[in-house]
């Protein structure tokens, strides 16, 4: 039987329009669509306008996509659109290029760098925890987009050249570079970005602010010299073991807006999930904050402390699996052979991690918050897939788990936050699933006893 044979006995989901194929649905019903496709078995035909793709769902198959076949795969032409906007760095470089760079960027997310981030994720979250007035109602979902952003910023640039006014100014650019990326996903290629529409014209002008502010701070730190322990200079100090090489501006320009994009987006929707969860579950709440207080004691979390705080942990596993990606592309390169099937080179494949985890069979209820879930973790390791896998699983991922600690410590220790009154929450989808438009009320917390 030849590969095309073979591809014919792939089910098609239902729902398939002319022209644009299940585009509606994808752009109405994001993460529910993705949820029913799974629901047809571990491969199933799609159409992105007239372009055939095929959803990948399982731990199984997606051990084969993301781990024993990932030298047969690469990104996808989602990733070819968005290459424009960001440039090179890890999120859509391929190849040697992609393995050369990451090679260089470990070093900035060793568990010694982690640990110096740590300060900086504390005294941002602390100072935003402060800024909030007892009675009165939070945009938390923006709070911590702000906060998620700002962290970065300063984690990328410690030095004088990152005023508090461009580290938050650089926070608030990236929405429209994130906003950006989202419309050139999944839709077909189009000239609506060029229509003079003051929405177009202002968010293009966002975008090039974004990135004039990124090539200065580039310029600074070349003319300064100096090393000053941040992302930036390890990024300028970063030589290939095997050339010696270094990174070009322009590489390390494409680097911090991936920081940027890929720091952002996944951090502050679960920072918004978990505050959310917890306002919703009053009884993980308060073992999440008499764990913090029995372990922390009032101070700030230090990187030791992360493996100890376990209810904590587990908790945010939950926030993660609930709150995820909701779709992931990949294109074959060379032909992949699954169970049988043989799936040519240059087919299309899509992954959910948000329909991953919440899948019934792995997740029993899984729209509802259980940490205890996680007490024996028996799933196989492509059933939780928050970060991705294999070589290109996420690299900043200890950064992550780090920063949703630490700012979940700052804020609980101070702030008991309630749904403001009439708020009526949705599950958004941009990047990650998110609850919007999440107002709370900040009550104090008062010490037990």
């Amino acid at each position: 039987m030849d590969a095309l044979d073979d591809m014919a006995s792939v089910p098609t989901a239902a729902g398939r329009l002319p022209l644009i194929g299940h585009g509606l649905a994808l752009a109405r019903r994001k993460q529910d669509f993705m949820c029913e496709l799974a629901a047809h078995g571990e491969l199933v035909r799609l159409y992105l306008g007239r372009l055939p793709a095929y959803y990948v769902h399982g731990p199984e198959l997606l051990r084969h996509l993301l781990v024993t076949d990932a030298r047969k795969v690469a990104k996808g032409w989602v990733y070819d659109r968005v290459r424009a906007l960001i440039g090179d760095g890890l999120v859509t470089a391929e190849g040697p290029l992609h393995a050369m760079h990451r090679r260089m960027i470990q070093p900035a997310f060793r568990s010694t760098s982690i640990a110096s981030y740590m300060d900086v994720m504390h005294r941002e979250a602390t100072e935003m925890a402060r800024s909030w007035q007892a009675g009165r109602a939070v945009a938390v979902d923006r709070a911590v987009a702000g906060l998620a952003g700002t962290v970065v910023a300063r984690s990328l640039c410690s030095s004088a050249h990152m005023s508090p006014r461009t580290a938050g100014r650089l926070a608030f650019l990236n929405t429209s570079v994130l906003k950006v990326m989202s419309a050139r996903s999944l839709l077909p290629r189009s000239t609506w970005e060029r229509l003079p529409l003051p929405s177009t014209r202002r968010t293009t002008a966002h975008v090039a602010e974004f990135h004039r502010i990124v090539d200065d701070l580039i310029a600074r730190y070349r003319a300064d010299g100096t090393d000053h322990g941040d992302l930036l200079s390890v990024l300028l100090a970063a030589r290939d073991a095997d050339t010696g090489a270094a990174l070009s501006d322009r590489q390390i320009h494409s680097e911090i807006t991936t920081l940027f994009v890929a720091g952002i987006e996944t951090t502050s929707a679960a920072l918004a999930g978990a505050f959310h969860e917890l306002a919703r579950n009053p009884d993980i709440e308060q073992r999440v904050v008499a764990e913090l207080g029995e372990v922390l004691a009032g101070r700030p979390p230090a990187l030791g402390d992360l493996p100890r705080l376990d209810y904590t942990r587990r908790f945010l596993r939950e926030v993660l699996r609930r709150y995820g990606i909701w779709f992931l592309m990949r294109r074959a390169v060379d032909d992949l052979e699954w169970r049988g099937l043989r799936i040519p080179a240059g087919t299309t494949l899509l992954f959910s991690p948000y329909a991953l985890h919440h899948d019934p069979g792995l997740y029993p209820d899984p729209a509802r918050i259980d940490p205890d879930r996680w007490l024996e973790d028996d799933l196989p390791r492509e059933a939780f897939l928050p970060f991705s896998t294999g070589p290109r699983g996420c690299l900043g991922e200890s950064f992550a788990w780090a920063e949703l600690t630490v700012v979940l410590a700052a804020v609980l220790s101070r702030w008991r936050l309630r749904p403001a009154p009439g708020s009526a929450v949705r599950h958004v989808a941009s990047s990650s699933v998110r609850p919007e438009p999440l107002r709370m009320i900040a009550e104090p917390r008062r010490p037990p006893g």
